[in-house]
This record gives structure tokens, C-alpha cells and sequence, in this order.
């Protein structure tokens, strides 16, 4: 008699052992670089933006055209995060590193404030000290449906403004019709105008 394994399972079975092996996306640009992020220019059309994030081996990447959002999963220090491309006129104007979003009692405490201290540490890293800066709130201390949500830390650097914040809002549940309370964290990479 001779056992086989279905050829999905196969694949699976070579293939997990090496998912936790792939690596951070890549860092934070340089000052002076042209990009704002990988290898993002301010300007980038939205087919360019979707080419060079294909290209660059990002993830789930996706598009909200409502809103002019260009969506992508990257990774950094094992932690999962979304890169979001802010498209106007056909243009990127801005992006945005996004946290987990969440609402469950454990969620502001355990997770977005692991999240908002590695970004914080991230930047710190790259650019050194934020030149305003505040601890990290407590949920009461974020505005609610406050679409910046409250900075905690401020880079501003010749050639791009950066914010780290946190957000709270309220999300209509699809199966309970109840209103939940999200958090989040998010790192505004704004390029500076050039005149």
C-alpha cells in the first residue's frame, strides 16, 4: 500500500518552513534621497507606483479608487504593517506606514503601542531624535474620528515632513450592527514642496 499526500499539502509543507525567512522590506530612505519610500517618487504615476511595487516583491497589494489609495503589506522586524500611496490627479503625493487596526479590549495596549514604539524606534534610528515628542497616550487622550489623529513625534527634516500618530475611531460591526471602537497607529512620510 503507498501513501500519498495531497500535491497542495506538498507544497505547502516546502514552502513554510521558509516564510518566516523572508525578509524586512526595505528601510526608510536616506535625507537628501529622492524617494519616500523604497524606491517611490513623489509624482510617480499610479500605473508606476503599482509597477514598482510588483516589481519590488510587495505583497497584497491592492487599490481603493474611491479614495485614491494604493494598498501593500510590508514587514519590518517581524511585524506586519500596510504601506498606503496617497494618488492625486494621478500623482503620489504622500505615504503612509499603517499599523495593525483593532478593537478588542487587550488591542490599544498590546498591540498599537508595540507597533507606534517600533515605528518610533524605526525613525529614531534613521533620522535621530523627533524634534517634538510625547509619550505614548492613553486611549481617552486620542480624539475620536480624528482623521490625523493625535502626533506623538514630529521629524522634520529638509526634505520631508514625518508624524508619527494614533488614531481612534468607531466601525459599524457587519454582523452585530454594533458600533467598535478601532485603534491604529500610522507614520506620515509627507516630501516637502521644492520650489
Amino acid at each position: 500500500m503507498m501513501f500519498c499526500l495531497p500535491k497542495g499539502l506538498i507544497s505547502f509543507l516546502l514552502v513554510f518552513p521558509f516564510l518566516g525567512a523572508i525578509g524586512d522590506s526595505p528601510d526608510l530612505p536616506r535625507e537628501g534621497d529622492l524617494f519616500i519610500y523604497a524606491n517611490l517618487k513623489e509624482g510617480d504615476s499610479k500605473e508606476v507606483v503599482m509597477k514598482k511595487l510588483r516589481a519590488g516583491g510587495f505583497i497584497q497589494i491592492y487599490e481603493e479608487r474611491d479614495k485614491g489609495l494604493i494598498r501593500c503589506t510590508i514587514k519590518w522586524d517581524d511585524m506586519r504593517y500596510h504601506l498606503v500611496c496617497k494618488i492625486v490627479n494621478d500623482a503620489l503625493k504622500l505615504c503612509l506606514i499603517e499599523g495593525q487596526r483593532g478593537w478588542q479590549d487587550f488591542f490599544y495596549k498590546d498591540v498599537v503601542r508595540l507597533e507606534w514604539k517600533q515605528l518610533r524606534n524605526k525613525v529614531t534610528d534613521q533620522y535621530g531624535k523627533a524634534q517634538k515628542s510625547t509619550g505614548f497616550p492613553t486611549n481617552d487622550q486620542v480624539p475620536l474620528h480624528d482623521m490625523g489623529g493625535l502626533v506623538t513625534d514630529t521629524w522634520e527634516l529638509k526634505d520631508r515632513l514625518i508624524m508619527l500618530t494614533v488614531q481612534r475611531f468607531m466601525v459599524k460591526d457587519c454582523c452585530t450592527e454594533q458600533m467598535l471602537e478601532y485603534s491604529c497607529c500610522t507614520l506620515l512620510i509627507q516630501p516637502k514642496v521644492t520650489k
